[in-house]
């Protein structure tokens, strides 16, 4: 039966099978508890929660409005604004917020009339799918009263239309492109850290003591015998394969198969884990033992191929 996997030293996770060590994907995260409570709408730069609340109430000098929760997407300090050529009487100009444009009303506009005052906060909302915004001293978050109906009143109005077809489109952001990424296993040999692409480690067993290789097979560079899942394998030294010391010199070492036919094992200093690389900072080289150079902060990795290190 499989462990629980457990960290490797250098990162990534293994698990302990039949005496040996395979690579294993991260474990699942435990179940999340209840979700934390809304926070609420009033706040600054936050975005809003409704948390069951239905309305936002702005207030403004002596102009009073309530809009639908529904409808309201930042909550914002007052931006500067900038002209917006040939708007109508109720616009008082173009404003970035949240990333993106929006058209900003006068309160009064919407609230019917009355005397407004210097804003402080300005509310973005999404109506008929433009993004519009509200100056307001005071935002907040309360029930659904009677109020709402003027401000949905003046949505129906011709005076709203006009506004809305004047507002920047709301556009939902772009989710981030997903990055290709590739698993490559480090480790560490003849005195230098070299990765192997994940796919092409069939597993990783702990340190054991080899059985010597025939004549024959030492003067192919073969190190030493190991046996593996029924099998008895060739193992290269990759200290010697990487021009550094040899591993073995000092005994017992951890021991890496590689998913080849025939089969061949790897003696190495130290495995480190299993490290995720963008496709694009893997850069490929020559050829030969080096299929490629990968780039992992700012370091740069050979990534060893592993038909060459078996050749």
């Amino acid at each position: 039966m499989a462990e629980t996997p457990r960290p490797l030293p250098g990162g990534g996770w293994f698990v302990w099978t039949g005496g040996e060590a395979l690579p294993a994907p991260l474990p699942p995260r435990p179940p999340s508890g209840p979700a934390p409570p809304a926070p609420r709408a009033e706040g600054r730069g936050g975005r809003r929660a409704a948390g069951g609340l239905a309305a936002l109430h702005l207030a403004l000098g002596g102009v009073a409005l309530a809009v639908p929760a529904a409808l309201a997407e930042h909550i914002l300090p007052m931006p500067p604004l900038r002209p917006f050529p040939g708007a109508l009487p109720a616009v008082l100009g173009l404003a970035e917020a949240g990333g993106a444009p929006a058209l900003v009303l006068d309160l009064a506009a919407p609230a019917g009339g009355g005397e407004t005052g210097v804003p402080e906060w300005l509310l973005v909302l999404q109506a008929a799918g433009r993004r519009i915004g509200l100056p307001a001293q005071r935002i907040a978050a309360g029930p659904a009263t009677p109020a709402l109906g003027l401000f949905e009143a003046w949505l129906a109005s011709p005076q709203a239309a006009a506004a809305l077809a004047a507002a920047p489109l709301h556009r939902p952001a772009a989710p981030p492109a997903a990055r290709a990424e590739r698993a490559l296993v480090l480790f560490r040999a003849g005195g230098m850290i070299a990765a192997l692409p994940a796919e092409a480690v069939a597993a990783v067993l702990a340190p054991q003591r080899l059985l010597p290789a025939p004549p024959e097979a030492a003067a192919r560079g073969v190190a030493g015998l190991a046996a593996h899942r029924g099998a008895v394998l060739p193992v290269r030294d990759a200290g010697r394969a990487l021009g550094g010391q040899p591993v073995l010199a000092g005994g017992e070492a951890p021991l890496i198969r590689l998913a080849l036919e025939p089969g061949w094992l790897l003696a190495v200093s130290e495995v480190l884990g299993v490290r995720r690389a963008p496709e694009a900072e893997i850069l490929p080289a020559g050829g030969g033992l080096v299929a490629a150079v990968a780039r992992l902060g700012a370091e740069p990795l050979p990534l060893l191929a592993p038909r060459g290190l078996a050749a």
